[in-house]
């Protein structure tokens, strides 16, 4: 009886306190900067050059402005980047220090992670996006966001191409 009730208290417990996948969603990004958003919003973000990437054609790459996303809590951020389409951006990573409480952190926010094998990350996954978090080096660690409601966006704009090819027949 004794073991039921303590096995009850602790589902209850860690259902009340740990968050799931609808939190990622809810944040929808990285501090402020929020995915699928207009570039052109954030004040602290700076053009650096245009980048190939496999997915989005055209792609522009962005970095923090001195002052701007330095921290997260008391952990130093080493780089911040942030890939845009179209004015419209699509994957955030960020450097910080490797500090065993963000990954705790993480946990608590978003619920517990899946690992995939083949890339040897740790990822949350939503309807949304997803947040893959990883070594970067001894000391460093890597997270990087990545917007599926871009990858929509892409999507539909491929198929309007078709569609206009199709009725200019």
């Amino acid at each position: 009886m004794v073991i039921r009730l303590t096995m009850l208290f602790l589902v209850i417990s860690s259902s009340m306190f740990a968050q799931d996948v609808e939190e990622l969603d809810r944040r929808n990004g990285f501090k402020d900067i929020k995915m699928a958003s207009s570039i052109t919003t954030y004040e602290g973000l700076e053009y650096k050059k245009d980048i190939e990437d496999k997915v989005f054609p055209e792609a522009k790459l962005y970095t923090s402005k001195k002052g701007y996303y330095e921290n997260i809590g008391s952990l130093k951020i080493f780089d911040l980047e942030v890939k845009v389409y179209k004015d419209s951006i699509f994957e955030i990573k960020v450097i910080t220090e490797k500090d065993p409480n963000l990954y705790k952190g993480l946990k608590r926010a978003f619920g517990e992670p899946k690992f995939a094998y083949r890339t040897n990350k740790y990822y949350w996954k939503s309807e949304r996006l997803k947040l893959l978090y990883s070594s970067y080096s001894n000391n460093k660690i890597e997270m990087v966001y990545r917007s599926f409601l871009m990858n929509n966006k892409l999507k539909e704009e491929k198929q309007q191409v078709v569609e206009e090819i199709v009725d200019d027949f």
